[in-house]
């Protein structure tokens, strides 16, 4: 079972900064204390180009144990003026806290995911989301390759159908997976669930994006030896039993 603490659930997550207004989506992202003085390029970035989203930046108690106190100022000033939601969840779960518990807490909205590496070149919140209204089973993304039918999605800008991958966060203890890419695990739970609805636009990374920042990610993706395929099929064998008891 997870170990989420018992007060951060969808009705009390440690929060501050702007409120969420109705807003028709979310963009969510996460960062790490590599990159936490660099993120904030990314949230202007958002803000400038994405208007009308509620941008929630999801970061982890167990990494920053002093919360805001430890954040840096070019950070703490979007908070303070309410243009971005800072969301904690207490263990550190590194890429899986993304987008997992944006949407436990925001079940009723779809979820688009952003990288905190990452300038954005144009609104394509707005452009994932009206292609979205069209198929509203459908994740939305600019870059698609399949996994036995199911869809395996771009990080840096997909839409996630509102609560797609349903409890997961509380059901699977996903700082326990033995592979660190949301990514694959969203792919994974897809094929568990049959979600197999994908829309892609079919753009190059560097359309939509500019890199600003060159450490290492949060995932461990290329640091694991294998194939792909056979790291897929691990994850759903593993995932498979917990989901599905």
């Amino acid at each position: 079972m997870s170990e989420v603490r018992e007060e951060y659930t969808r009705e009390n997550y440690p929060t501050s900064g702007k409120k969420y207004n109705g807003e028709k989506a979310i963009i969510s992202l996460t960062s790490w204390r590599a990159r936490i003085n660099t993120v904030s390029k990314t949230l202007y970035s958002l803000i400038k180009q994405c208007p009308g989203f509620h941008i929630v930046l999801v970061l982890s108690e167990e990494e920053f144990p002093q919360k805001e106190k430890e954040l840096p100022e070019n950070l703490m000033v979007f908070v303070e003026n309410e243009l971005i939601e800072l969301l904690w969840v207490y263990k550190n779960y590194k890429s899986f806290k993304k987008v997992l518990f944006t949407m436990d807490k925001y079940r009723d909205v779809p979820v688009i995911s952003a990288d905190d590496d990452c300038l954005y070149r144009f609104n394509y919140a707005e452009q994932l989301y009206q292609n979205w209204l069209s198929d509203k089973k459908a994740f939305v993304t600019y870059y698609c390759t399949r996994y036995r039918g199911y869809p395996h999605t771009g990080g840096y800008a997909t839409l996630h159908p509102p609560y797609c991958y349903g409890d997961v966060v509380h059901k699977l203890d996903i700082s326990k997976l033995p592979l660190i890419e949301d990514d694959i695990l969203y792919t994974v739970i897809r094929s568990i669930k049959h979600l197999n609805h994908c829309i892609n636009l079919n753009k190059h990374l560097l359309q939509v994006i500019c890199i600003h920042d060159e450490k290492r990610p949060l995932h461990d993706l290329y640091r694991r030896k294998g194939r792909f395929s056979t790291k897929v099929s691990n994850m759903i064998s593993l995932i498979s039993k917990v989901l599905n008891s």
